[in-house]
């Protein structure tokens, strides 16, 4: 996914600001949800367990940056999912940030988590192009 940066994105020397990935990590989620499984939302809840962000190169604004989005693993209760910034040049690719999220299936009405539904299992394993 080609990430749209807004100028209120920016620190003041000009950088995306590090607070900022987490909410690219937000949007590219949501995306691969429904890219790869269709996601329904009133059905299937999830929370927000766990962030992890690597810095490794700023991003200025005019950057062409892309996000990539992969399941890397598959729990019971949860998944995890990996995450490549990219800045990409023609035939360049320069690596920016990397990042995970664990998150937890959870039922909304009963307050509690649950296990990730035999579909959306299936529907992953399809998407992805490795096994997890």
């Amino acid at each position: 996914m080609k990430i749209q940066k807004r100028w209120s994105d920016l620190d003041e020397v000009a950088h995306v600001n590090n607070a900022v990935y987490l909410t690219y990590f937000e949007e590219a989620r949501g995306y691969y949800f429904y890219e790869a499984c269709k996601w329904d939302w009133k059905i299937d809840g999830v929370i927000l367990a766990n962030n992890q962000v690597d810095y490794i190169r700023p991003i200025l604004y005019l950057d062409p940056t892309y996000i990539y989005v992969r399941t890397s693993k598959l729990g019971n209760k949860s998944l995890e999912l990996q995450y490549l910034i990219l800045n990409e040049y023609e035939d360049k690719k320069v690596l920016m940030s990397k990042g995970s999220s664990v998150l937890v299936m959870y039922d909304y009405k009963t307050q509690a988590s649950v296990p990730v539904p035999q579909y959306i299992r299936e529907r992953l394993k399809e998407y992805e192009p490795v096994s997890f």
